[in-house]
Order: C-alpha cells, then sequence, then structure tokens
C-alpha cells in the first residue's frame, strides 16, 4: 500500500515536471487536475465537495489564498492549499472560471425551500448573493446548484466565532448567527433549488 502511494506520488511529480509550461511557466489542466479526486472532473462535483467550476475567477484566487493564509477554515484546503504557489493558484482559478457550471443533482424539500427563501430575504443574503443564489459580484460566490449538505457544513464554520473567516466575509457571521441546523439546512435547500 505505501509502495503504490509512493509510486503515485513520484508518477504525479514526473507529469509535474515534464508538463508543456503556459505563460507564467504554470499548465493550468497540470495544476488543476488533482483537484479532480473532490470537486470531480473540470470542477463539477458528483458529491460533497462543492461544485467549483463557473465561479469567478478572483472569487477562486482569493479562496484559495485564503485557505493557504489560514484565512478561512478547513480540514483539508487549508494543508493542500500551501502546496501551491501564486501562478499556480492563478492559473488553476482560470481554468475552473472557465469551465461551465453543473448544478448538483439533488431533490430539495419544497417546505424547506419555502423557509430558506423567507432567511435569505430576511437575513439579507440577497445583497451579495443575489435573488436566487447567483451572486452578482465576483468577490462572492454561486450558491445556487450547491450541494446541501456542503452548504450547510459551510455555514456552520461562518457562523463559528472559533473558526477564521475572510475579512470580506465577517459580516455573514453576524447574519448566521442564532440560526438553528434546521435554518441552515432550509437555506442551502433553497438554494440547491435553483439550478
Amino acid at each position: 500500500m505505501k509502495r503504490n502511494k509512493i509510486a503515485l506520488l513520484l508518477g504525479l511529480a514526473a507529469t509535474l515536471a515534464s508538463a508543456p509550461t503556459l505563460a507564467g511557466g504554470v499548465d493550468p489542466a497540470v495544476v488543476s487536475n488533482p483537484c479532480a479526486g473532490c470537486h470531480g472532473t473540470a470542477g463539477a462535483s458528483e458529491g460533497q465537495a462543492p461544485t467549483i467550476a463557473g465561479l469567478s475567477q478572483m472569487y477562486l484566487e482569493q479562496t484559495m489564498n485564503n485557505y493557504k493564509n489560514e484565512q478561512r477554515y478547513s480540514t483539508i484546503m487549508t494543508r493542500l492549499a500551501k502546496g501551491y504557489d501564486d501562478a499556480q493558484i492563478k492559473a488553476m482559478a482560470e481554468f475552473f472560471a472557465n469551465k461551465p457550471w453543473v448544478s448538483a443533482d439533488v431533490k430539495s424539500d419544497s417546505k424547506l425551500v419555502s423557509k430558506g427563501q423567507q432567511l435569505h430575504n430576511a437575513k439579507g443574503c440577497v445583497g451579495c448573493h443575489g435573488a436566487t443564489g447567483i451572486s452578482p459580484m465576483p468577490t462572492a460566490p454561486r450558491l445556487a446548484g450547491q450541494y446541501p449538505d456542503y452548504m450547510v457544513i459551510q455555514m456552520q464554520y461562518y457562523a463559528d466565532a472559533k473558526k477564521p473567516i475572510p475579512a470580506t466575509a465577517m459580516a455573514m457571521r453576524g447574519m448566521l448567527a442564532g440560526l438553528s441546523k434546521e435554518d441552515l439546512t432550509a437555506l442551502a435547500h433553497f438554494y440547491a433549488s435553483h439550478k
């Protein structure tokens, strides 16, 4: 088992070393390929990790840097982001930003969707994330069509004062404060219902 892991890492290193380079010396497809394990081929997730294809380049780049600099909490991404330099992060962000968005294939509970819409409007989420979770701003992510379980976990992280979040998202901490897990689930179903 250990030999297989070593062989896999050596193979990946050889691939990166022999890959053709583009402007800045980075091949976006090569540096983005390891992300497929969680985020799906070309960023279109099929599981609990978020879809990242089609998000804005600015948001993707900021998010990777926030993970790298420990300004956003994650059990996995903080460690992974530290392995990339600025040029690689920029290349990955551009690569995924240019891929088409693919909404999560999940069924939403209509009662939760209705409650989530009320919370979305009442809490002022529309200001950054738009009326249905499609942000008009390049610095805020699209929430519409995202996986509900992922959304609930991220909102819990953002509401937790013990976990770091980007300064630009600090208003969300106050907006999410006091919401129950059921409330967060309702918000997540509202976003998932918009494809």
